[in-house]
């Protein structure tokens, strides 16, 4: 200390300091500070007095010194100084005192400073004012400004600024608003320092429309002035208006910043659409502002919303300072477009690197994860998140359970779930999920859990209903369908476009067409997935025509059509044998939608051409595809072939089938009924034996009922269920049935004669 500006440290004229506390002063940018002249005494009683006009001379640059270099013991020294001197505690010598401590945060000391100057004026106000600002000490913020205008000080335009920041709740607009009437009154309202703030006052308000009257009374707007308004207008998804900002600043020959592009690519990004994107990054780079590393980590989030991930590398590789926010933007884009696997392989090179990792990051990667469905590395995470302590974090926990729900580990989901104390209803959410992959014996604690959140005071919302509907359908529970669809009315959430589809699906699935029907036109609005849900829900319950209605309904409301749509259809057709109108629809798909047909779509077209009794034409359309060596579509065929008994095109396919899918059960077992239907009972057991050599084995099928609230579930030959020989005695009565209705007349008199 005493080496670098040749005086000892000074006791603090207000408090006692330890100065082997205190850190050791940094020397200042040489660029920034002037050269200072050095004094050779060790202490302030042995400055001689020809040095003393020295010091005195160069007390106020000192003093900007010690803020500039942090360096709080310097400043002390200096203040000692001045008052050892006796120097004239004039407005200028208190002001910059006053600024010198507020910089430091030491309000107590610059308030006692204040108290102690005889004359200020609006500058020694307004710093003091400032001060408690940076402290986000609003309160004294409003006294203070209150006793100025007690004791008559003039308000000047930083004045007016420092106070109208202070105005961030709603409550202070009134304060706020009267700060405005004094703007107005002074005539300063053009004034662009004060306009930025009043624009902040009131957009941080809510109340855009005022902020945007005093953005146009603005007489001229500086850079930040504008890219304060982009902000807004972003934040507040007006990105036409933030664009049209932007046009004006470039016409009115001002030169954007790396903000200006920050700002506007951040808060548009949901609406930028790739042309923008494009024509905002050619715009940074003309202005050379694109290698700032803010400015890259928002045009790598803007291309991974975009589905551009490919950009986003580009983007990530050309920047030559990276931060974490780089590596969680590349990560999120991968996650975004389904690439699990590069999100994980991108994290792994982060640690490799030595990176921290935040929460935010690990919550990414987590995502990454549930993707690509990677529960080893998973786990690993799980573990590393509890050695560095994060377990404790919300949404890393909702990640986790997320992770492990969509990895079909529903057992660590809910240990992961049960050991967080602070559960919200993102969490519950997130094991909803697990309680929809898993196995349907564990779907009833997903209801007693639902009940157990809502006593405990958490509020579902619309992704809960969703998922909980989700899950009566899947199980086709009507009664407890029906009873979430009256809480969705009770709570408000019927009317939600998400709920509402839900519904729609699950009194479809649980065979109520009639209710799905009345759900859809008691909308009032629908989207595409609104229309797809009807239109599946037709075609699941065999109500072709009305399907292909709705669906000449829904292109006649100008909804386009997508794949769900036209798979729908051509399944409705299918089931229905309208087998012409099917073959129409595919042939028109990327004609007229532009729909390019997916595998699920050439395997309903086979689907439609068998039922049809074209089963030639359909092996044809299975050569001619772009997947002929599909099992999917091979054994649709030979599912078609036994439907029709056509056991010649059905050994065709079979061995087709075998050929391309030698291990898998579910093959084996549907040729072998092929055969079996046809009473080749020996080749049948061929393909059994074949099927066991192998050591194939499939998981049987499951079907179940809800009766009085209760789910009876049933697999074949199943003889657990304690009611089964009641059961089995009534199939066998209706097999008996279906028989005597399959018989010819004759027979059929022939059996009453016996009768």
């Amino acid at each position: 200390m005493e080496a670098a500006f040749g005086a000892t440290a000074l006791l603090h004229p207000f408090k006692t300091q330890n100065p082997l506390l205190l850190p050791q002063a940094k020397l200042p940018d040489k660029a920034k500070y002037p050269s200072l002249k050095r004094v050779r005494s060790c202490s302030i009683s042995s400055i001689s007095t020809d040095k003393e006009p020295v010091l005195a001379e160069d007390w106020s640059r000192l003093l900007k010194l010690s803020i500039g270099s942090g360096n709080f013991l310097l400043g002390q020294a200096i203040h000692a100084f001045l008052i050892k001197s006796n120097s004239t505690n004039d407005a200028f010598q208190g002001n910059n005192l006053l600024n010198f401590y507020a910089k430091f945060n030491e309000l107590g000391d610059a308030r006692k400073l204040f108290d102690e100057i005889p004359v200020r004026n609006t500058i020694t106000w307004t710093t003091l004012i400032k001060g408690y600002l940076d402290n986000e000490d609003y309160k004294s913020v409003f006294g203070i400004t209150h006793d100025m205008c007690f004791y008559g000080e003039k308000f000047n335009e930083h004045t007016c600024s420092v106070i109208l920041e202070a105005c961030r709740e709603e409550e202070d607009l009134i304060r706020g608003g009267q700060i405005h009437g004094f703007v107005i009154k002074s005539g300063i309202q053009q004034n662009v320092f004060v306009g930025t703030s009043l624009i902040s006052m009131y957009s941080t308000s809510g109340f855009l429309n005022e902020a945007e009257k005093v953005f146009d009374n603005i007489g001229f707007k500086d850079v930040q002035c504008l890219n304060y308004m982009i902000f807004q207008y972003g934040k507040a998804g007006c990105m036409e208006k933030a664009f049209r900002v932007l046009v004006d600043m470039l016409s009115s020959g001002l030169e954007p910043t790396d903000y200006t592009f920050t700002n506007i690519i951040s808060t548009c990004s949901e609406n930028v659409g790739i042309d923008e994107g494009r024509q905002l990054h050619g715009l940074a780079v003309k202005f050379g502002v694109v290698n700032v590393t803010s400015l890259g980590n928002a045009l790598i989030t803007m291309y991974g919303k975009l589905g551009m991930v490919e950009y986003s590398e580009r983007m990530f590789y050309s920047m030559s300072e990276k931060n974490l926010i780089s590596w969680t933007a590349l990560i999120s884009g991968y996650v975004r477009s389904g690439c699990g696997e590069n999100a994980v392989h991108m994290f792994l090179e982060l640690l490799d690197q030595g990176i921290y990792c935040d929460s935010g990051c690990l919550v990414t990667v987590l995502d990454g994860c549930s993707e690509c469905r990677n529960l080893d590395l998973g786990v690993q995470l799980h573990a590393f998140v509890i050695k560095v302590g994060h377990l404790c974090d919300g949404n890393i926990v909702t990640a986790l359970v997320d992770m492990y729900s969509k990895s079909d580990n529903l057992t660590s989901a809910k240990i992961v779930f049960d050991g967080f104390s602070n559960k919200n209803i993102a969490l519950f959410n997130a094991i909803l999920v697990g309680f929809m992959v898993t196995k349907r014996d564990d779907n009833e604690d997903a209801m007693v859990l639902f009940h157990q959140l809502r006593l405990g005071g958490i509020k579902p919302d619309l992704v809960t209903f969703s998922r909980l509907l989700s899950l009566s359908a899947n199980q086709a529970c009507l009664v407890k369908g029906k009873t979430l669809h009256a809480y969705t009315i009770k709570t408000g959430f019927e009317a939600e476009l998400t709920v509402s589809n839900a519904l729609i699906t699950m009194y479809a699935k649980c065979g109520s067409i009639k209710d799905a029907c009345q759900m859809f036109n008691g909308m009032n609005g629908h989207d595409s997935v609104s229309w797809n849900a009807m239109v599946s829900a037709y075609s699941i319950h065999g109500q072709g025509k009305m399907a292909l209605l709705l669906f000449k309904e829904m292109k006649s409301e100008g909804i386009a059509p997508d794949e769900i749509t036209t798979l729908a259809i051509l399944q409705a057709c299918s089931y229905n044998g309208l087998w012409q109108d099917g073959i129409c629809l595919f042939n028109e798909m990327e004609s007229n939608y532009g729909i390019r047909p997916v595998i699920e779509h050439f395997a309903c077209m086979v689907d439609l051409l068998g039922r049809a009794g074209r089963l030639p034409e359909a092996m044809n359309f299975i050569n001619n595809s772009p997947f002929p060596d599909s099992p999917l579509l091979w054994r649709t065929l030979v599912s078609v072939c036994k439907l029709q008994g056509d056991l010649g095109f059905g050994m065709l396919a079979s061995k087709k089938l075998l050929d391309l899918s030698p291990a898998e059960a579910g093959s084996y077992i549907l040729v072998s009924n092929t055969y079996a239907g046809s009473g080749m009972l020996d080749e049948a057991a061929k393909v059994r034996t074949a099927m066991n050599d192998l050591n194939l084995s499939k998981v049987a099928g499951c079907s179940w009922i809800e009766i009085d609230n209760k789910v009876h579930c049933f697999v074949a030959s199943d003889n657990d269920h304690p009611e089964s020989r009641e059961i089995y005695a009534k199939l066998d009565l209706l097999m008996d049935e279906i028989r005597w209705k399959n018989c010819d007349t004759k027979n059929a008199h022939f059996i009453g004669e016996i009768v």
